[in-house]
């Protein structure tokens, strides 16, 4: 199988959403028959308002689907879970909630969930709280790690404890982990094996606490 992407992206991409252009210009005044343009300064809040309104998680829908892994992957849309084998690439990084880093190779001994998210993300609230339940519920069978991307440390935080988070959390503000990853949007979850070295899944888009199950039960037989 290919290995991972490697394409640099920009933290900002994490962050903001395609936007479409700038809405058409108002009718001209009465009488004159003639559509006004748009003025530049209007045009460019209009393109600010819509960035800030769509949620990283929309990149999925373009990036995503026209990119090059969505043939890889097989898949119509370039959603969903697929299996791969190739080398996971070493992470490194600080920990969000205290002191010290948090890496990949730490976690070897049982099977890794690696899960690529943002407070910024809309549908990582509802993903995250799942994860939250399942490594809850499966104790030392499993390690999960999140890794925070391009975001703020507070608000990161405040987002880790309103979703009961209690797994490792690295920090990532420049997105480094997501570009060694070559993470189109988020979020995406990688399946890694137990030596930590070998990433053997991959998920596009936001899990349920059923999807992970099965996902888990395919890949390492846990329940």
């Amino acid at each position: 199988m290919p290995g991972p992407r490697t394409r640099r992206i920009d933290a900002g991409e994490y962050r903001d959403s395609m936007t479409s252009p700038g809405a058409p210009g108002a009718p001209g005044a009465p009488g004159t028959g003639q559509r006004q343009r748009p003025r530049p300064v209007v045009a460019i809040v209009l393109v600010l308002v819509a960035a800030a309104l769509l949620s990283t998680g929309t990149l999925l829908a373009g990036r995503w689907v026209f990119g090059p892994h969505a043939r890889a992957a097989g898949s119509k849309s370039g959603l969903g879970f697929v299996r791969l084998h190739h080398p996971a690439q070493p992470v490194s990084l600080p920990s969000l909630r205290g002191s010290g880093k948090i890496d990949l190779a730490g976690l070897a001994g049982k099977p890794i969930v690696m899960n690529f998210w943002s407070s910024t993300c809309g549908p990582c609230k509802q993903e995250t709280a799942a994860l939250a339940r399942v490594a809850r519920a499966l104790g030392s069978k499993v390690s999960f790690l999140g890794i925070d991307t391009a975001d703020g440390r507070a608000k990161a935080i405040a987002f880790v404890a309103r979703y009961k988070v209690s797994y490792p959390i690295a920090f990532d503000p420049n997105a480094t982990a997501a570009n060694q990853y070559g993470v189109p949007g988020l979020p995406v979850t990688f399946f890694l094996s137990s030596s930590g070295k070998t990433v053997v899944g991959e998920n596009i888009g936001a899990l349920t606490a059923a999807k992970l199950r099965r996902i888990l039960h395919e890949l390492y037989r846990v329940s």
